[in-house]
């Protein structure tokens, strides 16, 4: 009897609900995984006299609502190592945004020097999706901020009357690099080049992208299939050596469309971040639910990039994994039933060189939190077992108190 009890509990657990209860309609209706902000909850604030202190090598999340001006945060820097700030925006996917919607990162000298600034937006889409950027300290490469001292990280939202009140999610992440030991030499830079490699080929293998860069898909050279929904973007996680640069050709399939007149401007992007999710470049495509392809590069890797003006080749300054978002427009659910397949194409080129002699491990605060898991996986696993719900603790409760009183009776 026992026995039988836990298979009926068991079986209402695991067991989809019908499509005609209402159980199995609300759980059908759950929206998808996106990034949700992890790690140590932190508050910016309006004053740079209360500012909390960010420590390298752990993740913080804060909210950041529109006209409210610069959150700040404080950081304290020795006079040897590199230091990254990393800022993503984590709006609702495909929330209304404007053209100039974005976010204003700034990293300066408690004596007022600016160190480093930069601005990113969501340009012309109309629709919200991660959305990042990093602001740098550059041991031996800039005229200014190379002492050991206290700086400031200044974080501003950028957003139109017209476009979604609700406050974004913020991930920030401080990351530090060692210097080189003395009488190193870092080598050339390396341009990003000009030349569209030919697509990788062969037999394509299944993949689920992550939501986020924790949980993002590793991808090797090779040719890779997944799905992506309108208005979600997915992250590929794909490692680069020193020396050598990866190619993504993006392939979006034709898929179902349901109004021919359809079409989407920005329909399908494909963005790449480095190691310390520094925006290395990207490109967008048309989309009609006719096939089209998008390709981006990581840049050829080298150590003296760092000291290049052109933003894309500087960014490729790390070797390690290299993150590839994926985004679909949501304005393609429109004209297009369900998510559009995605084919990518991953080749490497150059030639695999040592590493720089660094004066330290360079990898020492790079670790996320859940990153070890297959991409994509470990989200969705979540989001499943959170959607069980209360219900679900009931019948637990009572498959325990089943067992409880039948061993009541038996003594």
């Amino acid at each position: 009897m026992i026995r039988k009890a836990l298979v009926a509990v068991v079986a209402a657990l695991v067991l989809p609900a019908g499509p005609a209860g209402p159980a199995g309609a609300a759980f059908a209706a759950s929206p998808a995984p996106v990034w949700q902000p992890r790690g140590e909850t932190v508050r910016g604030e309006p004053s740079t006299a209360d500012a909390p202190q960010l420590t390298a090598g752990v993740l913080y999340q804060d909210t950041l609502p529109p006209g409210e001006g610069a959150r700040h945060y404080a950081v304290q820097l020795d006079a040897k190592s590199s230091a990254y700030l990393a800022v993503f925006a984590l709006p609702e996917p495909g929330a209304e945004v404007a053209f100039g919607d974005g976010i204003d990162l700034s990293l300066e000298s408690t004596d007022g020097t600016r160190c480093d600034s930069d601005y990113r937006a969501f340009s012309g889409d109309g629709a919200a999706r991660p959305l990042g950027t990093w602001v740098k300290r550059t041991i031996g490469a800039d005229e200014q901020c190379q002492e050991a001292h206290a700086y400031v990280l200044s974080v501003t939202r950028k957003s139109a009357g017209t476009s979604d009140p609700a406050p974004w999610p913020l991930q920030i992440r401080l990351t530090t690099e060692p210097g080189l030991v003395a009488g190193a030499t870092p080598g050339p830079a390396a341009s990003a080049g000009t030349r569209t490699p030919v697509p990788a080929s062969g037999t394509a293998r299944g993949t689920v992208g992550g939501t986020d860069f924790a949980g993002a898909a590793k991808l090797g050279p090779g040719v890779w299939k997944d799905q992506v929904p309108p208005g979600q973007t997915r992250f590929y996680e794909v490692p680069v050596e020193w020396g050598r640069q990866a190619w993504v050709d993006a392939e979006f399939a034709n898929a179902q469309v349901t109004n021919a007149g359809g079409f989407a401007g920005s329909g399908v992007r494909v963005e790449v971040y480095n190691p310390r999710w520094g925006f290395v470049g990207g490109a967008t495509g048309a989309y009609s639910g006719k096939q089209t392809s998008v390709t981006a590069t990581t840049g050829k890797v080298a150590y003296a990039n760092r000291w290049e003006s052109d933003d894309r080749v500087s960014a490729a300054r790390f070797a390690g994994p290299y993150y590839v978002a994926v985004t679909v427009h949501r304005d393609v659910a429109d004209f297009v039933r369900g998510a559009v397949p995605v084919t990518l194409r991953v080749g490497l080129e150059g030639q695999a060189q040592s590493a720089p002699r660094y004066d330290g491990d360079p990898t020492a605060d790079l670790g996320l939190p859940g990153e070890n898991g297959p991409g994509g996986e470990s989200a969705l696993r979540t989001a499943g077992f959170a959607s069980l719900g209360a219900g679900t603790t009931l019948l637990l409760w009572l498959a325990v108190w089943v067992v409880s009183a039948r061993r009541r009776a038996g003594g």
